[in-house]
C-alpha cells in the first residue's frame, strides 16, 4: 500500500479543522487496570490526507459529509459539527478529483508543487533582470505554420504562442523579456498535450542561442534548489547537458547522413538505402508541396530518433533542417540548417528556441510558403499578421528566443506521467 493510501501518521495539532467524513469504525479498548470502553473512530479527509480520529460519542454520517471539529491541547476531538450531511459521494466527481488518497503524490500535491515552481520561475527571471510582459491572448492573425490548428473565435484567434507580439516589443526597445502565457492549439490532446496550456517564453537581444540553453539549465537548477516539495524529482543531472545536432542523431540512430540540401525525393531515398523505408508509412505526398512533403517524411524518421531520447539525459538538439524552422535564421556555419534548438528530457520535448529571423522579406516569403502548405493539406487559411511583418521592416535586433512548456516541465520535475495530473482542469474535465 502506498504511503498516501494509509491513514496519516501525522497527529493534528490543537486547533479548529474542517474536512470530509469518509468512514467510521466502532470497537472496544481495554487498558491495564480498567474495564473495557467503547471506542469510536472517524476517518476524515483534510485536503489530501486521511486522518483517523477518536471521538467520544457515536455519530452517524453519510460519506462525504462536510464536518468541522476541534482538537484540544490533550489531543481529544471535540465539538464535532455537521456542516452538510447530505452530499452525493461521487468518487469520479470533483470531491475526490484532486485528492485521491490512493494516489502518491495526489494531484493536489502536484498542484501545490506547481504553485512553487511558478513562483520559482518568476523569481529566477527577476534575478536576471528580465521584465515580465503580458501580451494579448486574442489576436487577429495567428501563426500560419502548418502544424498548428488555431482556435478561432468571432473576434479573431486565440494565440498559439505570444511570439509575434513579444518580438514587436523587442523592436520597440525592450531587451530582456519573459512571459507566462496561456496558449491554445486545437487538435492536440493526449498524455503530453492539452489544447489549452501554459507557455514560458523569453527573449534576449544581442545574445546567441547558447545563452538561452544555459538559461534553461540555470532555471532548472534554481527550481531544484528552491522548491520544497516532497515529491520533487531528485534525479536531475547537474548541467551542462549534452548538445547534439539533428544530423548527429540521424547518423547515430538511423545511419542516415543529412547535409541540409536534401530534396524530399532524396530524403526518402536515403531512408530506403539505410533500411528504414518501413518507417515511411502513409507517405502519399503527391498532393503536398515539396516543403510539406519533406516535413512529413522527416518527422516519420524523427519519431524513431525521438524514442531513443527517453533513456538519455536531458539533451539540446540543435541545427534543424531549414524547412522545419519558419521563424529561425539560417545557420551561417551550416547552410541548409537553421539556428533552432529543442530541449528534451525523459523523451519529452520541453522547449523550442530560435536565433530569430530578422529579415522581413524572407519572413514574408516563408509565411507565404506556410500558407501554401496549409492549402495543400486542406487546412483552413489564416490571415497574415501584417503588423508583425511591418514591425520587422523597422528592424528587429539580433535576438534569441525560447518557448518552454510549463506543464511538461512540471511533469518532468515531479515524475508525472500524464499532463492532466499537473493541471487544475484538463479539457475533458471542464
Amino acid at each position: 500500500m502506498s504511503k498516501s493510501s494509509q491513514t496519516s501518521s501525522i497527529s493534528l495539532l490543537s486547533g479548529d479543522y474542517q474536512g470530509r467524513f469518509i468512514d467510521v469504525s466502532f470497537g472496544t479498548e481495554k487498558s491495564e487496570g480498567s474495564s473495557a470502553e467503547n471506542v469510536h473512530s472517524i476517518l476524515v479527509l483534510i485536503e489530501d490526507r486521511l486522518f483517523s480520529l477518536r471521538i467520544q460519542e457515536k455519530i452517524k454520517l453519510s460519506k462525504g459529509a462536510l464536518i468541522s471539529f476541534e482538537v484540544t491541547e490533550e489531543g481529544v476531538v471535540e465539538n464535532v459539527k455537521i456542516e452538510k450531511s447530505a452530499v452525493n459521494f461521487d468518487v469520479e466527481g470533483d470531491l475526490l478529483r484532486w485528492r485521491r488518497p490512493a494516489n502518491n503524490p495526489s494531484r493536489m500535491e502536484l498542484l501545490r508543487t506547481r504553485h512553487q515552481i511558478i513562483l520559482g520561475i518568476r523569481e529566477w527571471f527577476d534575478q536576471q533582470n528580465f521584465i515580465e510582459t503580458e501580451t494579448p491572448a486574442l489576436v487577429f492573425a495567428p501563426s500560419p505554420e502548418t502544424q498548428f490548428v488555431p482556435m478561432k473565435t468571432d473576434s479573431g484567434f486565440l494565440i498559439t504562442s505570444p511570439e509575434f507580439q513579444m518580438k514587436r516589443l523587442l523592436v520597440g526597445g525592450f531587451e530582456k523579456i519573459f512571459q507566462l502565457a496561456r496558449c491554445f492549439r486545437n487538435a492536440e490532446s493526449g498524455p503530453l498535450h492539452n489544447p489549452e496550456f501554459t507557455m514560458l517564453e523569453w527573449y534576449r537581444t544581442h545574445e546567441p542561442l547558447e545563452m538561452l540553453m544555459k538559461d534553461i539549465e540555470q532555471l532548472v537548477m534554481h527550481l531544484r534548489e528552491t522548491v520544497s516539495a516532497e515529491y520533487f524529482s531528485k534525479h536531475i543531472p547537474v548541467p551542462p547537458w549534452p548538445r547534439k545536432t539533428v544530423s548527429e542523431l540521424f547518423k547515430e540512430h538511423l545511419d542516415i547522413f543529412l547535409d541540409g540540401t536534401e530534396t524530399v525525393v532524396q530524403l526518402r531515398k536515403k531512408a530506403q538505402l539505410a533500411g528504414y523505408d518501413k518507417l515511411l508509412v502513409d507517405t502519399s505526398v503527391s498532393n503536398l508541396t515539396d516543403s510539406l512533403a519533406y516535413e512529413q517524411i522527416f518527422f516519420q524518421l524523427w519519431n524513431h530518433v525521438e524514442a531513443k531520447l527517453v533513456v538519455s539525459s536531458p539533451v539540446f538538439v540543435h541545427d534543424w533542417p531549414l524547412h522545419l524552422a519558419s521563424l529561425a535564421r539560417q545557420s551561417p556555419e551550416h547552410p541548409g540548417f537553421a539556428e533552432r534548438v529543442e530541449f528534451y528530457a525523459d523523451g519529452m520535448e520541453l522547449a523550442n528556441g530560435f536565433r530569430e529571423l530578422t529579415d522581413a522579406s524572407e519572413q514574408r516569403r516563408r509565411f507565404k510558403q506556410d500558407m501554401k502548405n496549409r492549402e495543400s493539406e486542406g487546412r483552413e487559411a489564416v490571415p497574415l499578421d501584417e503588423k508583425f511583418l511591418s514591425c520587422l521592416e523597422q528592424g528587429l535586433p539580433e535576438s534569441s528566443g525560447m518557448a518552454l512548456g510549463v506543464d511538461r516541465l512540471i511533469m518532468w520535475l515531479c515524475g508525472a506521467q500524464n499532463i492532466r495530473e499537473v493541471l487544475c482542469f484538463s479539457q475533458g474535465e471542464v
